[in-house]
């Protein structure tokens, strides 16, 4: 019997983890999210509550959080731990995943996205379409790896960090935690926490939230 999914979240992120929702394996029945009047649609599908708090049914199903800010996606999957709630992954069937990889939970593997051997995805992370993630790298918990993104060997991405598109980070670095890497940067050199990089190579820009 396949799994009842709900999906918290119904923007453009919901799009393409809906389209690439394994449909074999799950049963896509809705959405909650906060901007969205319950009762009305989005993508054909109903919008069932405003927060999992106010869904009454919420046991009958399993959920995945189809929302890119890292902020705002920590803090849906902390409430749904809070609940006991199934927490899922979305895989797409065109994404390569080493047997010898390990991954979390609350996943998002992208179209044509790569994850070699060795490597570690954290809990609630995004690895975006085209995005590869190279042999022994370690993504922690609540990162997002944007688009065509390359992550060389045995790079470690702590937690809370985005990886703006089509990125390149040379092997054996650190992105600190909360850091930003500008869409089309090439990274030379560590990033330290909760700073804002950019540019080939990239550079210092100015300190993130």
């Amino acid at each position: 019997m396949k799994q009842k999914v709900i999906f918290i979240g119904a923007g453009g992120y919901a799009k393409s983890a809906l389209d690439s929702l394994d449909s074999d394996k799950y049963e896509f029945c809705g959405f909650i999210d906060n901007f969205k009047p319950e009762g009305t649609n989005h993508l054909g599908y109903p919008v069932f509550a405003k927060t999992i708090q106010d869904f009454s049914d919420r046991d009958k199903y399993s959920y995945f959080i189809s929302i890119g800010n890292n902020e705002y996606r920590l803090e849906k999957f902390l409430k749904l731990q809070q609940l006991n709630c199934n927490i899922i992954n979305i895989i797409d069937k065109t994404a390569l995943v080493s047997e010898y990889a390990q991954i979390g939970i609350g996943v998002f593997i992208g179209k044509m996205a790569i994850i070699n051997s060795g490597s570690t995805v954290g809990n609630n992370v995004i690895v975006n379409s085209k995005a590869l993630i190279e042999h022994g790298c370690v993504i922690s918990d609540h990162c997002n790896i944007s688009t065509n993104t390359t992550l060389n060997g045995d790079v470690i991405v702590e937690e809370y960090a985005f990886v703006g598109s089509s990125s390149v980070i040379n092997g054996q670095l650190r992105i600190g935690e909360s850091a930003i890497v500008g869409s089309g940067a090439v990274v030379i050199r560590n990033v330290k926490p909760r700073t804002i990089v950019a540019g080939v190579p990239a550079k210092f820009i100015k300190e993130s939230k």
